[in-house]
């Protein structure tokens, strides 16, 4: 579903206009006090009018999860909206990473990397100036550390026709990234080499790439479906990304800190699974839990914020959430560590592998953070203000449509989001002219009353500015007031 067309509607509101213009002057307002089922129509707005990367950041996985999935239904571009995920694996845990956690981290990471000061021009082109990534993530997932800016700027590499290659350097090149060597590439994060061909599928692509020599020269590159293996469309160029967060080329220093843990006494289990850890990280070879060593593979690990460019806005869901989620991962963390090291499995000094919330405030201190929720005292603002919850109905149908004709001889306009739209387009149809139902609204409606079929979150009633000419109210109806859903 798509609700964008309402964005237009908030340019009305003298409490949005002021908050889109401090942004824009470089203020960061106080604490907005905003109904929750405002955030994402508000951010959405701000997306649009702003032109600069916003990372969302919510105190609960959950949270970010749905506020991700609200925001893809008010942009006017859903894959603008991105979420960077968190692992599986806690704190101290020898868990390996899923495939889609890997891939959606590194293409967050590839996606801001393109936007910052230090992406290499060849990187730089790449960013689509109409394109504004609004990135969504939970304190899980900004904790964990990654990879150092400037490593990755070493490691990031582009291939061109044309190009002479050495071979035997390449693929130790992307061994060193985390690609997996494989006889035939069929996932992200894999290459191959056969005769004359490289193949190789970095994270932040939806297709692979295959480059064709002649000789140690570049011929021809091409885009290609890893599961029919048939070649798409030629390209002059490629980039080739790192595959993992935790580079397996600086394995061989991580080793040296498995020693004294295997001279010990470990379960035989424990202890095969760390030699094969051990036997790859002397080899600089990718393997599944590569990342639980990523704190002794740099001196000095980043965070996702050391990715984000100077001018995109940090907007922060709830701060007590935050906090509170920051300090309960923090308490089970220490935990988690006391008991691995009484259980003799975790590596002597073993570094600290996430961020703390000192980290995090000293981190943004200098930088444009908006917070969504209620400020000190519960003082709200402008803008929140000019929202207030819609009326629940309990699934009682004739006061849905008993409201909906009260709005109308009120002057004000509504907006049915529902599962059912059809239905209650029919049912509105029986007493009053019928009301065909919208697939998508990308448009500003200029009738007082809509039907769009999809499911949103949850409504809300919003009022224009006081000295309004046009109609004062807008309603967004959902299935939450409607059914209670």
């Amino acid at each position: 579903m798509n609700l964008s067309g309402l964005l237009a509607w908030f340019n009305r509101v003298g409490g949005y206009r002021t908050l889109r213009q401090d942004l824009e002057g470089g203020e960061t307002p106080a604490a907005l006090g905003l109904l929750r089922a405002a955030r994402a129509p508000v951010l959405a707005a701000l997306t649009a009018d702003l032109n600069r990367p916003l990372l969302v950041v919510a105190g609960r996985v959950e949270r970010a999860k749905d506020l991700a999935q609200s925001l893809q239904d008010w942009v006017s571009n859903p894959v603008d909206v991105v979420r960077f995920p968190e692992p599986l694996a806690l704190f101290y845990e020898r868990v390996p990473w899923t495939e889609e956690v890997t891939s959606g981290r590194l293409s967050v990471i590839a996606e801001l990397f393109a936007r910052c000061d230090l992406a290499p021009d060849f990187i730089a082109d790449t960013v689509d100036p109409f394109r504004t990534p609004v990135v969504v993530t939970s304190v899980r997932a900004l904790m964990q550390r990654t990879i150092p800016l400037q490593q990755y700027r070493l490691a990031v590499r582009q291939y061109r026709v044309g190009q002479v290659l050495e071979l035997e350097r390449i693929v130790s090149h992307w061994a060193g990234l985390g690609y997996e060597p494989v006889s035939v590439v069929e996932k992200q994060g894999q290459f191959s080499h056969r005769g004359g061909i490289l193949d190789v599928f970095p994270p932040a692509t939806p297709l692979a790439v295959r480059l064709e020599l002649f000789g140690n020269q570049v011929e021809s590159i091409r885009r290609f479906d890893p599961t029919t293996q048939r070649s798409q469309d030629r390209v002059e160029s490629v980039i080739v990304i790192p595959a993992r967060e935790a580079l397996p080329k600086h394995g061989p220093r991580a080793a040296a800190q498995l020693d004294d843990l295997l001279a010990g006494d470990l379960r035989p289990d424990v202890r095969e699974e760390l030699e094969s850890h051990h036997r790859n990280l002397i080899a600089a070879a990718p393997f599944p839990g590569v990342e639980y060593y990523l704190p002794y593979f740099y001196t000095l690990p980043a965070t996702l914020l050391d990715y984000l460019p100077r001018e995109a806005l940090i907007v922060v869901d709830d701060l007590r959430e935050l906090a509170d989620g920051w300090a309960t991962l923090e308490k089970e963390a220490v935990d988690l560590a006391a008991a691995a090291a009484e259980g003799e499995h975790l590596p002597a000094n073993y570094p600290l592998p996430y961020a703390t919330w000192e980290d995090w405030s000293e981190q943004v201190a200098d930088r444009p953070v908006l917070r969504l929720d209620f400020g000190a005292g519960e003082t709200t603002s402008d803008l929140s203000d000019s929202f207030v919850p819609g009326p629940r109905f309990g699934g009682q149908l004739k006061p849905v449509l008993d409201h909906l004709q009260s709005v109308q001889e009120r002057g004000e306009q509504v907006v049915v989001a529902s599962q059912q739209a059809r239905r209650l387009a029919e049912l509105w149809g029986e007493q009053h002219t019928y009301v065909p139902p919208l697939n998508e609204l990308t448009t500003l409606p200029s009738s007082p009353l809509t039907f769009v079929q999809g499911s949103a979150a949850e409504g809300w009633v919003v009022r224009e500015c006081e000295d309004a000419t046009e109609a004062v109210v807008l309603h967004l109806l959902t299935d939450a007031e409607i059914f209670g859903w």
